[in-house]
């Protein structure tokens, strides 16, 4: 009988336990997980939902681009140059890049704008070519930001003379270039590649160096006071055999075989130019503001 007794009581005791247990699992599934489950189908049905999401940057960009129309030109600048610096996924990114641009060019070349400008008196035996050597520009970059006709330059003559701290970006995913300035690589301008295509044997991410600058009409170089300058192809190369900032190549057309004619050999197209490949008016406004030796990065 006692025997019997203590099997019932171990039998209660294990059934306690069991029914503890259970009662625990189901209060944990209750109030924790199933209310976690259902936070998470609510939010993955959120995501599906056509609900468009909240832009941070949308009111930053609105407040930049009123500040711009009331004339705070500069803090209106500065306040699209934080958004794009804090809030680099919001689509209004592209269009702040654009602004900030063309903000940035109007000012380098105003003749009021005096920032990294400075006055140069002309010396005896200078040269518009040893100016810009010696100054860190281009002899471009005098040529425009001086009005000049010419190259004729007299001892006395005051020229206003930029600096170029420019260098490149290549981001060959984004398929842009993004003109950056200064020790600090400060964003300046952005530029849309039309296609990149680069030799197998540059690998990604690089850095090299503008070598020379090439300016061409009728398979002669030509130089900045040349009349036919404007027009002429222009090319910003690389140091490497193969890199090289240009517009994109003229197409070629490829023979149509005469069905008529017995065949011959089979016609082989010409293997694709390598280059970075730009419009004509961003490469002319780029040409005017790197030099021999500015910085060249490739990125993906």
């Amino acid at each position: 009988m006692a025997k019997a007794q203590l099997k019932l009581l171990l039998f209660l005791i294990v059934l306690g336990i069991t029914l503890g247990s259970m009662a625990a699992a189901y209060y944990i599934y209750d109030k924790i997980l199933s209310p976690d489950k259902r936070i998470q189908a609510e939010i993955a049905s959120i995501k599906k939902s056509d609900i468009p999401r909240i832009d941070p940057g949308a009111k930053r960009f609105d407040a930049a681009i009123d500040l711009i129309k009331e004339g705070r030109i500069e803090d209106g600048r500065d306040g699209l140059f934080k958004l794009i610096q804090q809030f680099p996924d919001s689509p209004t990114c592209v269009e702040a890049k654009r602004i900030i641009g063309e903000i940035n060019m109007d000012q380098l070349f105003a003749s009021q704008s005096k920032v990294g400008k400075k006055d140069y008196i002309v010396q005896p035996g200078d040269s518009l070519a040893l100016i810009a050597n010696k100054q860190g520009t281009t002899m471009d970059m005098l040529i425009r930001l001086n009005g000049l006709m010419g190259t004729m330059l007299q001892p006395g003559d005051h020229l206003t003379i930029l600096p170029l701290e420019f260098s490149l970006v290549v981001d060959v995913s984004a398929k842009t270039v993004t003109l950056r300035r200064g020790e600090k690589n400060l964003f300046f301008k952005e530029y849309q590649a039309t296609e990149i295509r680069l030799p197998t044997s540059v690998k990604i991410p690089t850095d090299m160096e503008i070598k020379g600058k090439s300016a061409v009409v009728d398979g002669k170089a030509v130089i900045s006071n040349d009349p036919r300058y404007a027009e002429a192809e222009k090319w910003l190369p690389g140091s490497r055999t193969g890199v090289v900032l240009r517009t994109p190549p003229p197409v070629k057309a490829i023979p149509v075989p005469d069905p008529s004619q017995p065949a011959t050999a089979p016609i082989l197209e010409e293997a694709p130019e390598s280059g970075v490949f730009l419009a004509r008016e961003d490469l002319e406004e780029m040409f005017a503001l790197v030099r021999n030796g500015s910085k060249l990065y490739f990125v993906r």
